[in-house]
């Protein structure tokens, strides 16, 4: 495309264009604001029923343990104070 091309191209375009409206219908129009921004909102990384399934898992664990633990280790047998 030359120069002079260009230029007429350029000229075509700033015209002034003529709006034709409609007589019949709607018209509508629409406005874009700016963009807006909110305060960042805080995501829980875990949801309450894993958290729930957490707790129960570490509740089984420390029973678990507690009664391995008491199997483990019986009572010890006392013996009589004579035997000394």
């Amino acid at each position: 495309m030359s120069a002079v091309e260009a230029a007429e191209l350029l000229r075509k375009v700033n015209e002034k264009i003529d709006l034709i409206e409609p007589t019949t219908g709607k018209l509508f129009f629409e406005h874009k604001s700016e963009l807006v921004f909110c305060r960042p909102h805080l995501m829980p990384l875990k949801t309450q029923a894993l958290e729930r399934l957490e707790e129960m898992h570490r509740e089984t664990a420390r029973q678990l343990q507690k009664k391995r633990s008491s199997q483990s280790n019986p009572r010890k047998i006392t013996e009589p104070a004579g035997s000394q």
